[in-house]
């Protein structure tokens, strides 16, 4: 093999080796995803990325095939106390991004209507098939406070 070849036949060998590289982490992350996915329970909590509130999630019917509803409770809480609610947040903007690992389904930019005493009713979230659904949620307060939290469900079939 002539040296002229060598580089190029380098960064064929470099491009190929990156590409199923890149692909092994999809795979990869999508596996991850699945084994932190949980079944949708009234009441799920979790804490926001940057810790300023805490995010529980309510619906009447769980999350199903088609088209669901939820109530997002958010609160500034307690952090030392994982059962703390918090008290709730008024006017914040709540947008919600459902979409599956996999690729396969989205819904995006849901807003959430407020309701009182931190509550916000996120509807038409159309989940399109049974799998693993990652919801996330962001909430700004004001210029100055922009956080988001993100579950990921197993939507049964």
């Amino acid at each position: 093999m002539s040296v002229a070849r060598l580089p190029r036949f380098t960064g064929l060998a470099l491009s190929l080796c990156l590409a199923l590289t890149l692909g092994a982490c999809d795979s990869d992350s999508q596996d991850l995803e699945a084994s932190r996915a949980e079944v949708f329970e009234d009441g799920v909590a979790k804490d926001t990325e940057g810790g300023a509130f805490r995010v529980m999630l309510f619906s009447r019917e769980g999350l199903e095939v088609g088209d669901n509803s939820l109530i997002a409770h958010v609160g500034f809480h307690d952090p030392h106390d994982p059962t703390d609610p918090g008290v709730g947040i008024p006017d914040a903007d709540v947008l919600l991004d459902a979409y599956m690992p996999s690729g396969a389904g989205f819904v995006g930019d849901l807003e959430g209507r407020y309701l009182g005493d931190g509550r916000y009713e996120i509807t038409g979230l159309e989940l399109s098939e049974p799998g693993i659904w990652r919801l996330e949620l962001s909430i700004a307060v004001g210029a100055t406070i922009d956080e988001s939290v993100h579950f990921v469900f197993s939507v049964p079939e």
